[in-house]
């Protein structure tokens, strides 16, 4: 594996309930070294954002966790590690699909699935653990479909094998995104925040685009414009008024 840290101690487990309740209790026992991954191809109870679980045929997918201990991060600052792992799972994306037309439709939807040709192609959910005034360690659990052709009717998901029409290698795609993630993580520590703001507006699903929302139990239309400083989901109105949304406040139509 071509990483510095990122990967270089691994734990695979032939099957789990999810990577990151493995990783979180982990951390309760020891310390293990930053960039420790743990990852399976069989996931039987991946967690999502909202409380989601997440649809995964057994050795079709990948599901990974990363630990990480950005105590260089202000917890005000900590949305920063969402686009950063967001954006390696969409150049990872990009790699595999290479100069394909599907690789341009590659987005991450906010605040960090990734879409492809309005389809959810993978999952991210990032837990921290605070102590005062520093992040004490940032779980990122990924999950990925790789070669799953088949999803229940209500999943609206799409697989890299079914964009590109072949299937990919499970190992080298957890390679991969270890040598992005570290890439973009250490862009982050060396505070390149301007490059990193701009290549996650770049890949906003729907950015520009008027499009329905729902909030508070109505729908209106909106124009997502930005993310705020703190993560929150910048969306101007008809009427030119600015509206931020924290992760529950707003749903896509």
């Amino acid at each position: 594996m071509k990483t510095l840290f990122i990967g270089q101690n691994c734990i695979h487990l032939k099957s789990v309930d999810s990577t990151n309740s493995y990783a979180s209790e982990l951390l309760r026992q020891i310390r293990p070294p930053e960039g420790t991954v743990i990852y399976t191809f069989e996931q039987l109870n991946g967690r999502g954002q909202r409380g989601n679980t997440w649809e995964s045929e057994p050795n079709k997918n990948t599901a990974f966790t990363v630990v990480l201990y950005p105590s260089f991060l202000s917890p005000g600052r900590q949305f920063l590690l969402n686009k950063i792992i967001s954006l390696a799972v969409a150049d990872l994306m990009a790699e595999l699909l290479g100069a394909s037309d599907k690789a341009k439709e590659i987005k991450i939807k906010w605040p960090n699935d990734i879409y492809a040709g309005g389809k959810k192609t993978a999952g991210i959910l990032i837990e921290n653990t605070l102590r005062e005034n520093t992040i004490q360690s940032a779980i990122a659990g990924i999950g990925i479909n790789i070669n799953q052709t088949e999803f229940s009717p209500a999943v609206n998901a799409v697989s890299l094998a079914m964009l590109a029409d072949k299937e990919f290698d499970l190992m080298q795609t957890i390679d991969l995104l270890c040598e992005f993630i570290e890439a973009r993580y250490l862009l982050l520590k060396a505070n390149k925040i301007e490059g990193i703001d701009n290549a996650y507006l770049q890949r906003l699903y729907q950015l520009e685009e008027w499009c329905n929302y729902t909030s508070e139990s109505q729908t209106f239309e909106g124009k997502i414009i930005g993310v705020s400083f703190l993560g929150k989901l910048q969306v101007i109105l008809k009427s030119d008024e600015v509206r931020e949304f924290n992760l529950k406040e707003i749903q896509f139509m």
